[in-house]
């Protein structure tokens, strides 16, 4: 899953990648800063200290920093080249500027300016494709009637000045989904504050800003304070966010936000070679998540050996958890659940 920072100059995007990346193993194409970073989470911890196994492996998720200049001097917008060449992530993370305190900035109007050129740049890409399809049409070429039909619907919903997530049945339509349409992804909005905000209820330094707007999910942070919390030793981390009141640290946020906008879950699997984390849309059935893992496991899937991490946990091993009851085998319309230990079984 690919993440990709937005906003205009000054916003904080650098200094946040930084934070959530650490800017290690970093690289750069076509303008683009691409980092990998591991997702917390405590349910591997606990296998790796049951299985103690030779490799430890966490789910992972790409965070891009889009490099951009703004379409005009006033710093009012996004360049629309810029805005397309993002259209291959899955989610958008808006960073709009706030460190400058309430008197000094405006990132509510940032917000709506910035998501206000997503939609045109959307719906000059659906208006165009209508227009070359009625050109077919006249010409007496063939033209799909449900892709015609689904774009009107985007038209329709963009026109409004609405966001296409906003209306999912039109988002989620097949026909529209070569057009990684920008308004059609989550959307999420981070707002960068100053050190005087760290600590204050999320909704209260939102609130001081005229925050959130257009229904986005939004939430706040100190990028400069979050990337000297990165740079500290691992085992400072803690005592300094706990000096400073912050709950958690920034990447913790940002992946839970993103998970929860993109309906990911994680399932696991164990054993003394490795334990590891693989990530899913919410609902995926058991073949489908074999096929995370290898292709082959999918082809050939038999059924699947699913102990859910609380009871393994609680009870701690797999034979005690035979013993409970708490075994389970599923066949091909199982949905995958968060949490689930799964050992698949397949014949090649």
């Amino acid at each position: 899953m690919k993440v990709a920072l937005v906003g205009l100059p000054q916003s904080g995007k650098s200094t946040l990648f930084h934070a959530l990346t650490g800017a290690s193993g970093s690289s750069s194409k076509g303008g683009f800063t691409m980092g990998m970073v591991d997702v917390p989470d405590a349910r591997v911890d606990r296998l790796n200290e049951i299985y103690e196994p030779k490799k430890k492996t966490y789910a992972r998720l790409e965070i891009v920093e889009a490099q951009a200049a703004a379409k005009s001097e006033n710093r009012t917008g996004m360049d629309p080249a810029f805005l397309n060449a993002v259209k291959p992530m899955d989610a958008l993370l808006l960073i709009v500027r706030a460190f400058d305190g309430p008197d000094m900035c405006e990132p509510a109007a940032d917000v709506k300016n910035v998501v206000s050129d997503m939609i045109l740049t959307d719906l000059v890409a659906v208006e165009g494709r209508l227009e070359r399809l009625e050109s077919e049409k006249k010409k007496g070429r063939k033209v799909e009637p449900d892709e015609v039909a689904a774009l009107e619907r985007a038209r329709d919903v963009l026109g409004a000045d609405r966001l296409l997530i906003t209306a999912p049945e039109v988002a989620a339509a097949p026909e529209l989904r070569n057009f990684a349409l920008l308004t059609a992804k989550p959307i999420l909005v981070l707002v960068n504050v100053s050190d005087a905000e760290i600590g204050l209820p999320g909704d209260k330094a939102l609130g001081m800003f005229g925050l959130p707007v257009m229904g986005l999910p939004t939430f706040v942070c100190c990028a400069k304070v979050e990337e000297e919390i990165a740079d500290l030793p691992p085992e400072e981390r803690q005592e300094f966010q706990q000096a400073l009141g912050i709950a958690e640290p920034a990447l913790n946020m940002v992946i839970r936000e993103v998970y929860g906008a993109l309906g990911l879950i994680s399932f696991l699997t164990g054993g003394k070679d490795e334990v590891r984390a693989w990530t899913i849309q919410r609902g995926t059935l058991a073949p489908r998540a074999a096929g995370v893992i290898h292709s082959d496991i999918e082809k050939g899937f038999i059924r699947a050996e699913v102990i859910h991490y609380t009871d393994f946990d609680r009870l701690g091993s797999e034979a005690e958890a035979r013993k409970a009851g708490k075994y389970r085998l599923e066949g091909k319309e199982y949905p995958v659940g968060d949490g689930d230990i799964i050992n698949f079984r397949f014949n090649v």
